[in-house]
């Protein structure tokens, strides 16, 4: 069944992982899912609770995703299978980055992610956006989302990683629930502080089929070409498309 995650459908689940987990910052856990659905969307907080499941949970689908499908990744399997648990639980606990997860109703398995990472100091994106901001200090990360700090008409920069659903669960919507759960979360944010919203991706430009759910999900190229980028983690070099959300 494909979850519908448009803002009608968000409710609160008193059962199921929302149950134990309660989003960053302290506010309400949110799953995104009808009532028959199979699958929910969340949102992995940094408390206790989202750490363990971000080891217990989401450390085994990374690892595995990496394994399958290295094509996929800017990062590799070797290189994160070396990581220990600070590297993994750095990584929730960054506050400009929010990992979204979609997981099994019935085990909490997970089985497609992304991460929404921002604010971001510009609106130029980058290659690996989460590499990008482990350089930016935490304490530079706003404290609120009604930092009044910049100008009304200043845009608000985040950038979406790609999305990776497991192959077994490919075609059930959970892509495009995934990217509008962040988009929902980018637009709230931005509205929260009245502030223009710059929401972008990077995807090969190889890669019809992702190209395609972000264009019907309300992305589209930027006036860019798709441009050769040297990935050190891989030591190879891609094509890589941006692609902004077009609020």
């Amino acid at each position: 069944m494909v979850i519908n995650a448009s803002a009608d459908s968000r409710r609160i689940q008193a059962a199921s992982l929302t149950g134990r987990l309660s989003t960053r910052d302290n506010t309400k856990s949110i799953e995104y899912m009808t009532a028959t659905s199979k699958f929910g969307i969340l949102l992995i907080p940094a408390d206790e609770k989202g750490c363990l499941f971000y080891l217990e949970r989401y450390k085994p689908f990374r690892l595995a995703s990496l394994k399958q499908d290295p094509g996929a990744f800017g990062s590799t399997y070797a290189r994160e299978i070396e990581f220990d648990d600070k590297t993994w639980l750095d990584r929730v606990r960054n506050p400009l980055a929010s990992t979204f997860v979609a997981v099994e109703s019935d085990d909490d398995r997970v089985v497609a992610s992304t991460s929404l990472i921002g604010p971001l100091p510009n609106t130029k994106p980058a290659s690996n956006p989460y590499q990008a901001v482990i350089a930016i200090p935490h304490c530079d990360a706003p404290d609120s989302d009604n930092d009044n700090q910049h100008a009304n008409n200043e845009p608000l920069c985040f950038q979406m990683s790609a999305v990776y659903t497991t192959p077994e669960v490919r075609g059930l919507g959970l892509a495009k629930s995934l990217i509008r759960a962040a988009t929902d979360e980018a637009h709230q944010r931005a509205q929260g502080q009245g502030r223009p919203l710059v929401l972008s991706v990077v995807v090969y430009a190889n890669n019809d089929a992702a190209i395609s759910v972000y264009s019907r999900c309300g992305f589209a190229s930027g006036a860019e070409e798709p441009k050769l980028v040297f990935n050190a983690l891989k030591n190879e070099s891609e094509k890589e498309l941006i692609m902004y959300y077009r609020c």
